[in-house]
Formats: structure tokens, sequence, C-alpha cells
């Protein structure tokens, strides 16, 4: 006795044998080379960075602030969120606690003939609780990025004498590469026009300007 098969039947098992060999096809290819290294240094999820930076500036414009031959010093530990991510970019939220900030610049001291010029050196510390960095070609090893944020430092003195104020407010802007040699491993380098300023609250308000260029190293978890 012999069976009949239906012309419908017969198309349905063509397309369960071919469905079954292009799956079997897939599954032996191996993901592309650099597919898998992007996927390694993407940012794909809200990843929580902890990092340490520090940087120095030997010069200083007046493109906000007044005095001028400031030189500045930070070292500065680093959160960082993402909470917001497109196909190439990738926004953070960063937060810099500053526990040694050294500032320099000149000033003049009384001497029994009158007064000298000297370079007055002021240490503080201080924190940048509201920062923002956006990184482009978020799944690429080398990202370039550009930042701003804001905040304070509270020196151990006066600045930049007696008529102005201890505590000062900070405020910057720049640029620079993150560079991940692992998921979770980045370092990173870049350049920050940074501001420092009472506010007006004090006598005198100069304002000091510096050209900080800066390095530092983050984990990812």
């Amino acid at each position: 006795m012999r069976l009949k098969r239906s012309p419908a039947a017969a198309v349905a098992l063509l397309l369960c044998v071919c469905s079954a060999a292009r799956a079997q096809e897939v599954a032996g290819l191996s993901e592309p080379e650099g597919a898998q290294q992007r996927g390694v240094y993407g940012m794909e999820r809200a990843a929580n960075e902890y990092g340490v930076w520090g940087g120095g500036s030997f010069g200083s414009p007046t493109l906000i602030g007044s005095t001028e031959r400031v030189r500045l010093g930070l070292v500065a530990f680093r959160y960082a969120r993402v909470f917001a991510r497109g196909e190439n970019l990738v926004l953070k939220y960063t937060l810099d606690a500053v526990p040694v900030a050294s500032m320099s610049f000149p000033s003049s001291e009384a001497t029994a003939g009158g007064s000298r010029g000297v370079r007055k050196t002021i240490t503080g510390a201080g924190l940048s609780p509201v920062g923002f960095q956006l990184n482009f070609r978020r799944r690429e090893r080398v990202q370039p990025f550009a930042q701003a944020s804001g905040g304070f430092l509270y020196f151990g003195e006066r600045v930049p004498d007696e008529r102005g104020a201890q505590f000062n407010f900070t405020g910057d802007f720049g640029g620079g590469v993150q560079w991940k040699t692992g998921a979770r491993r980045a370092w990173t380098v870049g350049y920050r026009y940074h501001h420092v300023s009472n506010g007006y609250r004090a006598d005198v308000n100069p304002g000091f300007d510096s050209n900080l260029f800066y390095a530092g190293f983050s984990i990812f978890r």
C-alpha cells in the first residue's frame, strides 16, 4: 500500500530540512574577530566606573580669571556611571573627590623697605559633584570624549590674600581620550580648562585659570 503525500506536506518537509541546514550553518560560524573586540570594549549597560587621576598646569590663560602665571596641581578620585547611550555615544555622570590641590601664583610680601614679589603656594581639598562626560565611538577600544564639571575647593588660607576667601568655586571643561585595555580597565589622558573663583563673596575676586593636563586609570564594575 502506497502512502499519498500532498504537495503542501512536501513543501513543509522541504522547508524544515532547509531551516535545519541553515541553523547548523549559522551555528558553525564564529563571530568575526573585529566584532568580538568591539563587544569587549563597548559600554552596553549602566556600568559604574571607579578611578584615580592627577595632573598639573605650568601656565595659565586669562579667559575668565585675571591672575597670570598660575600653577595648579590636583589629585582626584573618580566615580562615574553610564546613564544614557546611543549607537556610538555614551553619556556618563561624573563625581571627583579632590584630596589634594596645590595652587601657586604671584604675590607680594612686606619687607623693611616696602614689599617684594614672591610666589605664594596654597593647598586645599574639594569636590566636583556635578559633572558629565560624553564618550564617542563607545564600542571601540579608543574613545575620544568631551567633559565638563563644577564644584569647590577649600584652601588652608584665604586666596589670594586676607581680602579673599578660603572657600572657592571651581568649573572646568575639556576633552581627551579613554583607552580601554579590557572590558573592565581603561587609561585616560586629557586636558581641562580649569577656573577657580570665590564668586564675589569676598572683597577681591581675581579668578585663577589653568591649562590642566592630566592622566588617570579606571576600572568598571
